[in-house]
Formats: C-alpha cells, sequence, structure tokens
C-alpha cells in the first residue's frame, strides 16, 4: 500500500469515526452539562456516596444508555465529580460502553441468548468488582472539589453553558487526539487481522491486545465480530474482541486522564485487558 492510499484511508477512517462520535458526544456533553447545572445534588451525591451501592447503581445506569466508549466521557466526569470515590466513575465507565440495550439486542439476533446473557452478567459484576478494587487502591484526595449544587435560577443557563464550554474543549481535546491515534492503528492494522490468532495459545490475549487501539463504536464490533466467527473464531474469543474493543479505545484512555490519576488509568486499562481475556476464557471453558 503507498504512502497517498495510507493517507487517505487515514483521512477517511477519521472522518468515520468522528461522524459515529459526534453525535453521541454532544449529547453526552449536553446531558453532563446539564445534570451539573440543573439537577439538585443533595440526594445525588448521598447516593454515589454509597460506596457499597453506588457501583452497583452506576453499572446498571451505564447499561441502560446508548453510549459508546468515547462518547461515555461527559457523563463519566459528572459522576466523578459528585463521588467522593473514584468507584461510581469506574464502573459506569466499565459498563456503559458494553451493556447498552443496542448492543444486547444485536447480540440476542447474531449470537443467541447464551452468549448475550453472559456479556450482560459477566459485565455487570465486572464492572461492580472493579470498582471496589479501584476504591480500595486508589483513595481521592479531599481537595477536589465537587460541582457546585446550588446555583442561583437567574445564573442557570449561564453556569450551563460555562459547563458545557469546558467539558466540550477539555474532554474533547483528548477525544480528538485520541481518534487521530486510532484511525492511524486502524489503517496500519486492519480488524481482520485479529482473526489469524485464534489457533495461537495466547490467542486472548493477542486478541485483546489487538483489539484495544482497534476503535469500534457502540455496537459496530457485534457484525465484525460474528464475521471473526466464520473465520475461525472461538465464541469466547470473538467476545475477547468485542469486549477490548468496544470497551476501551485509544480515545477513552486520552480522555480519562482528564480527570483521572494517570495511575488509574493504567489501572482502569489493565483491568479491561485483563477482564476481556477473563470474559472470553471463562465462556469458552466454563459456560458453552
Amino acid at each position: 500500500m503507498s504512502i497517498p492510499d495510507i493517507l487517505e484511508q487515514f483521512v477517511l477512517k477519521f472522518l468515520s469515526y468522528t461522524a459515529e462520535i459526534l453525535p453521541y458526544f454532544l449529547l453526552a456533553t449536553l446531558v453532563g452539562a446539564f445534570i451539573q447545572t440543573y439537577v439538585s445534588f443533595g440526594s445525588v451525591k448521598r447516593l454515589l456516596n454509597r460506596r457499597l451501592f453506588s457501583p452497583f447503581i452506576t453499572s446498571v445506569f451505564g447499561s441502560s444508555i446508548p453510549v459508546c466508549s468515547c462518547s461515555m466521557i461527559p457523563l463519566a466526569q459528572s459522576i466523578n465529580s459528585l463521588s467522593k470515590s473514584y468507584a461510581p466513575a469506574v464502573a459506569f465507565l466499565i459498563s456503559a460502553p458494553i451493556l447498552s440495550p443496542v448492543i444486547l439486542l444485536l447480540m440476542l439476533g447474531v449470537f443467541g441468548w447464551e452468549l448475550t446473557l453472559f456479556r450482560f452478567a459477566f459485565g455487570i459484576a465486572f464492572a461492580v468488582v472493579s470498582a471496589y478494587i479501584a476504591d480500595l487502591l486508589f483513595r481521592k484526595p479531599p481537595s477536589l472539589p465537587l460541582l457546585a449544587s446550588e446555583r442561583r435560577e437567574e445564573n442557570r443557563w449561564q453556569g450551563f453553558k460555562v459547563a458545557f464550554k469546558d467539558t466540550f474543549i477539555g474532554t474533547g481535546k483528548y477525544v480528538l487526539l485520541g481518534l487521530l491515534i486510532a484511525s492511524l492503528v486502524s489503517v496500519l492494522i486492519p480488524p481482520s487481522t485479529v482473526a489469524k490468532f485464534a489457533e495461537f495459545p495466547l490467542a486472548y490475549p493477542v486478541i485483546a491486545l489487538v483489539s484495544i487501539p482497534v476503535y469500534v463504536c457502540s455496537g459496530e464490533e457485534v457484525p465484525i465480530a460474528k464475521s471473526f466467527l466464520e473465520l475461525g473464531l472461538t465464541q469466547g474469543q470473538a467476545l475477547t474482541f468485542m469486549l477490548a474493543s468496544s470497551g476501551i479505545c485509544v480515545p477513552t484512555i486520552m480522555a480519562t486522564i482528564n480527570f483521572f490519576p494517570r495511575k488509574l488509568v493504567f489501572f482502569y486499562v489493565s483491568l479491561w485487558f485483563i477482564g476481556s481475556i477473563l470474559g472470553g476464557v471463562l465462556f469458552d471453558f466454563v459456560v458453552s
């Protein structure tokens, strides 16, 4: 492939990714700014700061909304700002991109009820357990400011515009950089390459490692995984690809640096790498 062809595919891939993400990212930014500005946070704060229950609540909330791993960032940032710990945001970040109603319906139609039910149950359990581990390992500094909860009525529109601008620019620049990196990686490493590793002894970790930089939008991974299944992957290996590619991507990694400590970001990515492998192995060797 010549350099002009690579550049052309890179531009097309970047425009395609941007077109897929931008509507969801704008919607999530609007929702996040609305939450920051108009929602009364007294009861919400108390709910999110109940360490025993808040990860389960935010993981279930994440599974109920149709967002991808990038467009969920503004909502995760709002959740993180309202909580005294990182756990609720971690649980939301894990469940939201892999358990939306759209994804589960696609899964049911393409793979049947067994893999669909396993993906949902494993996704919720993985999100909650990961959040509890993060809460034990990473203490949120008390000096970190929470979002202002009680703005005067006449200032709320101005507050909404400020919250939208801060989130869109502050988070958007990391998403943009991540999209550029993901587009380049996607051109240089086609998704079909993953299928070649199916028979390797270390197929699951290799698939997970290659899948993370190959960005797919929420739901897009299902038909791609179906094609991999037809090329020779097991259902568990296909699940590993779906979890790794849709759950965590380069734009998400770049964006979480905006509000998570770098050590927590590394921990979050490592959890996804391990979790996607574990999900595939469990389904192939225990469930299936």
